[in-house]
């Protein structure tokens, strides 16, 4: 009975361990990855799926702007869809070594450490598996390190070029629906529930600011209003504004904005079927004037 028992939780502790390995580059339709290195800014992210035979592969742009289709195995290790149709490794979280076809100019892998922190400027992430590959064959060519953290990513790597080294760093991540900030963003979006509406059907609409930046973004107001919308149909005219039919108080007013500050609202849409556009705007007193716009469609 205790040799099944050891057994039994030998098996849980290895399928936790693959499970948890798969978390080091989470494979999911919609993630992205936005790197810095030098002055230049490089957008990575999973842009969406395919099948070959009865395997599910994930495409993935990475940093070169190679677009590489990616799942991981039933022992949870990465693997690539080469171009002859087999499956080269990427990346065995699970190991100590391994050769790695991440790229041909990139040797075998060596995990130098598992608790590697990274400093992203407004934050520290730790806990990372770090990732010495050895020199391969090709001259002043190649990817000499990466750290991945558990639940993001790829959070750092370095590429071996003719002009030295060169620094890739994590900036932002969406992974999961969820965002981390590497270093400090200032950004106004506008977001509604639907992209096709019935006819007199409701909306709900949420503006958003982020300021992660390390000052507080102060906001001036000359009234209790701090928002409007207007709708303007495909020839341009105006056809709907917010703040119509609404009253709000005369007072001069300020707020200030660390992190995350959301405004929500829903109205009802009384228009001809068509296209449409929504913008938003923050009735800031000073400048810039924070706006953001959708498109939306009323069904006949």
């Amino acid at each position: 009975m205790m040799l099944i028992s050891t057994r039994l939780v030998s098996s849980a502790l290895l399928l936790a361990a693959l499970a948890s390995a798969q978390g080091y580059f989470p494979l999911a339709v919609g993630n992205q990855w936005i790197y810095r290195t030098g002055k230049a800014t490089i957008v990575t992210g999973i842009e969406g799926t395919e099948k070959t035979g009865d395997r599910e592969y994930f495409i993935y742009q990475g940093i070169s702007g190679q677009r590489n289709r990616l799942r991981y195995n039933d022992r949870s290790q990465l693997v690539a869809l080469l171009n002859d149709g087999t499956e080269g490794l990427w990346a065995d979280f699970n190991a100590d070594r391994y050769d790695s076809k991440i790229e041909q100019c990139t040797g075998p892998a060596t995990v130098v450490a598992r608790d590697w922190a990274v400093d992203l400027g407004k934050q520290t992430l730790g806990g990372g598996i770090a990732v010495r590959y050895s020199p391969s064959l090709c001259a002043d060519a190649g990817i000499t390190r990466d750290v991945f953290i558990h639940g993001i990513g790829l959070a750092e790597r370095e590429i071996t070029t003719i002009i030295g080294p060169r620094l890739y760093r994590l900036t932002y991540a969406r992974v999961g629906g969820l965002a981390v900030f590497g270093q400090g963003e200032h950004a106004f979006r506008f977001s509604l529930d639907r992209i096709n509406y019935p006819r007199n059907a409701e909306f709900e609409a949420r503006l958003t600011l982020e300021n992660t930046t390390s000052q507080p973004l102060l906001l001036r107001f000359n009234s209790g209003q701090s928002f409007d919308l207007r709708i303007k149909n495909d020839r341009g005219e105006n056809v709907y504004t917010w703040s119509a039919n609404r009253l709000f108080p005369a007072v001069m007013r300020e707020e200030a904005v660390s992190g995350e500050k959301n405004w929500t609202t829903s109205d009802r849409l009384a228009l001809e079927p068509g296209q449409y556009t929504m913008e938003a705007v923050l009735t800031t007193l000073d400048r810039p004037l924070y706006s953001a716009s959708v498109p939306l469609t009323i069904l006949p």
